[in-house]
């Protein structure tokens, strides 16, 4: 079975969570090592366009953020969303 794609809001949300590390002083290597992937694995993961939510939340736990997860107006919409991987945002944590 071939593996889908991110879409595209995970996508960009992976590139605001680099855009951050970035205006914190980050490298991604830096980044990657404080999240507990290794910096080749990301690179990978980001070439492939194959992501985990878990790694996706430990980056942002690295950089002192949160995903979100927001409902829809209906359960079908809901069921579409997290089919098309645009159920959670990013979000600093207070």
């Amino acid at each position: 079975m071939r593996k889908q794609k991110l879409s595209n809001r995970i996508t960009r949300k992976l590139e605001e969570l680099l855009a951050q590390a970035k205006a914190q002083g980050l490298s991604q290597k830096e980044l990657a090592a404080r999240a507990g992937i290794s910096e080749v694995g990301l690179s990978q993961a980001k070439a492939r366009g194959d992501l985990k939510v878990s790694t996706l939340e430990a980056l942002a736990n690295a950089l002192d953020m949160t995903i979100e997860f927001k409902p829809r107006h209906s359960r079908n919409a809901a069921i579409a969303a997290i089919r098309e991987g645009c159920f959670f945002e990013l979000g600093e944590e207070l």
